[in-house]
């Protein structure tokens, strides 16, 4: 098996290859919904198929939005690649820039490798476990090397002395609607795994998540977020988020960037205070 500083930049070059194919697709009308009622677009699918022929050279087995292995097969696996081939499919939809290519590789339940791209930005975003978390602002120019990456520490780069919290542009509810007010939060828009990329970038401080997400939304992103400091906590266990369960779906969860560690919400939410919810 290679290292995983080695699987880092592998899984960062093969989601810049399926950003520049997604890109192809961008403006473009090929939607059709999923059994589950979800869009799905070509882009979606040669996204899939592309990181699956890629990722075929590491001999690990691949569970994708768009191809699920099911639990019966990688229930008992020590590792294999998580990926969400197009994440923000909406976003894609309306083309406002916010959507990603994310790639995971999950090792004893925990996301050890991870890369997320977002091609209509040019951001590209990497960690692995113990090496640190990356970032490259130009990366389909540029490429996504050593000698060019640029090391998330976590620190706030936020003007304002209030909190801001990424926000979903697509999935909010009354319950988050009530948890910004309740903390006087100041939501900043944004779309797919980048409102937890954003936080460990210090460029939003939390990222509340209190409806479904599924475990290729976050597997990349947080590992991204744990290595420049962060967490994500669920908010039934208050532990970490847990990978390759049975169920797929996603608890309810908050995302704290690495400055809030510690801070009033993160407390509150360990404690169980009603304050989080109320």
């Amino acid at each position: 098996m290679k290292p995983d500083s080695t699987l880092m930049f592998e899984a960062a070059r093969i989601a810049l290859g399926a950003g520049e194919r997604v890109m192809r697709h961008y403006g473009k009308a090929d939607v059709r919904l999923k059994s589950d009622q979800t869009p799905v677009t070509q882009a979606d699918m040669e996204s899939h198929h592309y990181i699956c022929e890629q990722l075929a050279s590491t001999g690990l087995p691949v569970c994708s939005e768009e191809g699920i292995l099911p639990y019966e097969a990688r229930r008992d696996l020590p590792a294999f690649w998580l990926i969400d081939p197009l994440d923000g499919t909406k976003d894609f939809i309306r083309a406002n820039e916010g959507f990603s290519i994310c790639i995971a590789l999950v090792r004893d339940n925990v996301p050890v490798v991870g890369a997320v791209f977002a091609p209509a930005l040019g951001l590209l975003y990497a960690a692995f476990a113990g090496g640190g978390a990356f970032f490259w602002a130009d990366a389909q120019a540029q490429g996504a090397r050593h000698d060019n990456a640029q090391r998330l520490t976590g620190e706030r780069r936020i003007a304002q002395a209030g909190l801001v919290a990424a926000a979903s542009m697509f999935h909010g509810t009354e319950q988050t609607q009530r948890f910004f007010e309740k903390y006087q939060l100041t939501p900043l828009a944004c779309g797919s795994a980048l409102k937890i990329c954003y936080a460990a970038a210090g460029l939003v401080d939390l990222y509340p998540r209190l409806n479904g997400t599924k475990e290729w939304d976050t597997a990349a992103a947080d590992i991204i977020l744990r290595e420049s400091g962060g967490a994500i906590l669920a908010c039934d266990s208050k532990a970490p988020l847990a990978y390759n369960k049975e169920s797929i779906k996603n608890p309810h969860f908050i995302a704290f960037g690495k400055t809030q560690i510690g801070g009033q919400i993160y407390n509150d939410l360990l404690q169980g205070s009603a304050l989080v919810f109320a």
